[in-house]
């Protein structure tokens, strides 16, 4: 299956999930976002975003199962506040003990402000940021979580699978 035939069938298992929960899991996408969205999101946080996180931005715009809600980039005002990656970005860059890097840029924050899903945007690898978790609250250190968002998505996902008809 190709990268961008993975992300589609990702999506729609998401999308499964709220069907097939009866009530347990919710589904909110922010709907689709534009290029042009992620141009002025990246100028603004001085990035380049790249492979299947962009991909999946412009498909949906963000957002995905409750408990695991994607940072958004909405199409018509990109630069907005806590739950977009502009604000979920800029939240972690002042006032943590380790301020978040100008090279990651928040994919999926918890209310609780735990540690942050970040890209690394100084990384291309097979035309894809690596995802990492950010240690804000502590050392500042960065953990290797996955090599793309697709497969990133895949692995926090798979519990949600389980009760699922193939």
């Amino acid at each position: 299956m190709s990268p961008p035939e993975r992300l589609n069938a990702l999506i729609a298992r998401v999308d499964q999930v709220a069907r097939q929960s009866e009530g347990e899991y919710s589904v909110q996408w922010a709907g689709a976002s534009s290029q042009a969205a992620i141009a002025e999101l990246e100028q603004a946080l001085g990035v380049r975003i790249s492979g299947s996180f962009r991909d999946f931005i412009v498909k949906t715009g963000g957002g995905g199962l409750d408990s695991l809600s994607i940072s958004t980039i909405p199409a018509h005002e990109p630069l907005g506040g806590l739950g977009t990656v502009h604000g979920d970005t800029l939240h972690y860059r002042t006032g943590w003990p380790a301020s978040l890097p100008a090279h990651l840029v928040v994919i999926q924050r918890s209310e609780d402000d735990n540690e942050p899903f970040c890209l690394d945007t100084s990384r291309v690898q097979d035309g894809e940021n690596p995802v990492v978790l950010f240690y804000h609250q502590s050392t500042g250190r960065v953990e290797p979580i996955a090599a793309s968002f697709t497969a990133f998505l895949e692995d926090y996902l798979e519990p949600y699978w389980e009760d699922l008809p193939e």
